[in-house]
This record gives C-alpha cells, structure tokens and sequence, in this order.
C-alpha cells in the first residue's frame, strides 16, 4: 500500500499496489495501484479515528489496504519504502516525519543554504525519509551533497534508511553509524546541515529501561553542537509540548531557535496512553500531573490525548 501526501499536508491518499488492488476490489485485475480513499486535513498516518466514520464498506477497504504489511510513504515526490517484517523495530514515517518535510521544503528548500551545504548528518535516521528527502532536493539544484551520515541504535534502522537511499546517493558517500545503547553520540566531525526527530516523551527514569524514551538526546545534542556543526550550520529538530518546557531552554543557552512549522496532533500510542497496564497508567498520571498534555474528556474529536509538535531551526551563537 501507499500513502501520498500533498504538500500542505491537507489530504492523504491511500492506494492499494499491485496485487493488493484485486484484494481490495475484487476486481482491476493487473492495475498497478488503485485509490482507495483520500483523508483531508490527516492528523494521523493511520487515523482510526477518522476511518471508524467512513461508511461501512468503505471503511472495510479502507481497514484492508492498512493491513498489507509492506508500507510505501510519498511526500513532495519523496518516498521511502518500510515493512515491519523487513526492518523490525524500526519507526515507519510518521505525521512529525511529513511536517518536518514540510518545515524543510518551506524554509530549507531550493534556498542558498541548501545550495551550498556539502554534508548532512541524520540523528536517529529510522527510514531514512528525511535524510532522502534533503539529498534529493539537494541534488535537483545541481550540487549533490558530497556527504551523508545516517545513525541510529537499531541496525535494522541503519539497513531501511540504506535501502532507500540506495538509488538516490549517486555521487553522494553515504556513511553510518550504529550507535550503542547508552553510549554517547559517535560524530567525529562537523557537518553543514543536522537533522533530528527525537524521542520527546518524557517519564520517570526514561532512557533508562527504554531507549526510545525520555529526553536524553535532546540534552546529549545541547551539549556537543559545537563538535558537530560547522560555523554557520544549521541543525533541525522536532520539540513536543510534552516536553518543550525542558527541552526547549536546552537549547536556547547555546542556539538561536527559530521555529518553522507547527501542527497539533493526536497522541496514539499504546504502550503510554492505553491505561491497560500498572506501566502505562502511572506515564499517563505523570503527564497529566505536569500538564503539558491536552486531554479532550469527552472525545469528541476521536482522542482523549494532544500535543503540539513544531519544527525548529537552531544556529549556534
């Protein structure tokens, strides 16, 4: 299956692909792809939400393309491949991922910073859809990047990103880093531009038990921006209202933060908000008890629990 998402972020396009469109359909036999249904204003990848609204039988195909386990996600004519199967544990593009491409084709895009820029390093690559994203406009303006470092904790992480760089890197070294849990952030050199989505929910001992939790990276990154970009570089990353009172001030001491795109969306993750555990129950009162959560008690627009996530662009002093 495939989800398109336009450059506004106003409507998401599911498709079924090859074989998939006789499963959904029950006919187009032979069709290379089949629109299923367009979403306006997506909030989610995977809104249930917004699918449990649809009529019935729509709602069922619908329920079926989002079954096949293979993932393709397009954005501004960018697109990476995921499968659960393929590259286990590894995050698939996300809302924060297509409104950090947005934030970047807005202000980063087509632009002389990105013009004369020869390096990227990727923190927590996952897919790899961002760092593609920046080398294949990079590359349209006619001056490919001469560097790309992808990193990540998880090697299935490191082999997606790989695999979807692999047609687009042509003439671009394409290096990686597979960083260990715990240890400290394995950069030996500066880079032009920094690009990172980090984990940003936060709960006691975070990190601790959990690597993709808490709010270690941010302060890890804080600290060592000097070792890791140029004079004059940039460094973009995604804040969280969950967690922007303590994260934000880290970088302030050291950046100039000038925030580029914003959007709420629904907080739609199990293991924190379903309360179906001692676990998840006591991250869900850690939350509300710091009130940086937006709770809407009656549901009405289909989840209990909000944030706001923006995009930042950050320059040393």
């Amino acid at each position: 299956m495939k989800l398109v998402l336009d450059k506004d972020l106003a409507t998401l396009s599911l498709y079924a692909l090859g074989d998939e469109v006789q499963k959904v359909t029950g006919g187009n036999r032979g069709a290379k792809e089949f629109l299923v249904h367009t979403f306006k204003n997506p909030r989610l990848l995977t809104d249930n939400a917004a699918i449990a609204k649809l009529p019935s039988t729509l709602r069922d195909a619908v329920v079926k393309t989002y079954e096949f386990p293979g993932r393709v996600t397009e954005y501004d004519g960018v697109f990476v491949y995921w499968s659960e199967a393929d590259y286990p544990g590894v995050w698939a593009p996300s809302i924060d991922t297509m409104l950090f491409a947005r934030a970047l084709r807005k202000t980063l895009v087509g632009t002389r910073r990105l013009r004369e820029a020869r390096s990227l390093l990727e923190i927590g690559c996952g897919s790899g859809f961002l760092a593609k994203y920046v080398l294949m406009k990079k590359r349209a303006l006619g001056t490919p990047l001469e560097l790309a470092h992808l990193m990540d904790i998880n090697r299935d992480a490191i082999t997606c990103a790989l695999d979807n760089l692999e047609e687009a890197r042509r003439g671009t070294d394409v290096f990686y880093s597979h960083n260990r849990i715990g240890a400290p952030l394995h950069v030996n050199r500066r880079y032009d531009l920094v690009i990172c989505n980090p984990p940003y929910i936060p709960r006691p001992a975070a990190g601790k038990d959990n690597p993709y939790e808490g709010l270690f990276l941010y302060r890890e990154i804080a600290e060592r921006a000097e070792t890791m970009l140029h004079p004059g570089a940039r460094l973009y990353i995604c804040f969280s209202s969950l967690s922007e009172d303590i994260a934000l001030p880290l970088f302030r001491e050291k950046f100039a933060v000038r925030f580029l795109d914003a959007l709420k969306v629904p907080l739609k993750i199990p293991p924190v908000f379903s309360g179906l555990s001692a676990e998840s129950r006591q991250w869900v009162r850690h939350l509300e008890r710091r009130g940086t959560v937006d709770v809407d008690k009656t549901e009405r627009s289909g989840y209990r629990y909000w944030e706001r996530i923006r995009i930042a662009e950050c320059a040393l002093r």
